[in-house]
């Protein structure tokens, strides 16, 4: 189970870098309202995001299974 919420989780990651890099439009050259592919960084953001959701849905995850238990 855990292996395909992490399986998931990084393909809707890599499926979100894919559309935001193929964009296809000009970054630069004569046109100064082309618009830019997104930064590195909100990539990285994206990626932190994903994998501090995963780590809390499995918390959570874990303390109802636990209070269920008892």
């Amino acid at each position: 189970m855990k292996l395909k919420a992490l399986a998931g989780a990084l393909l809707l990651t890599i499926l979100s870098i894919v559309t935001a890099n193929a964009q296809g439009l000009p970054c630069g050259g004569d046109d100064p309202d082309a618009t830019c592919p997104i930064d590195s960084w909100v990539l990285i953001l994206v990626a932190a995001t994903s994998i501090f959701a995963i780590y809390t849905l499995f918390n959570r995850k874990k303390r109802v299974s636990a209070s269920t238990i008892r």
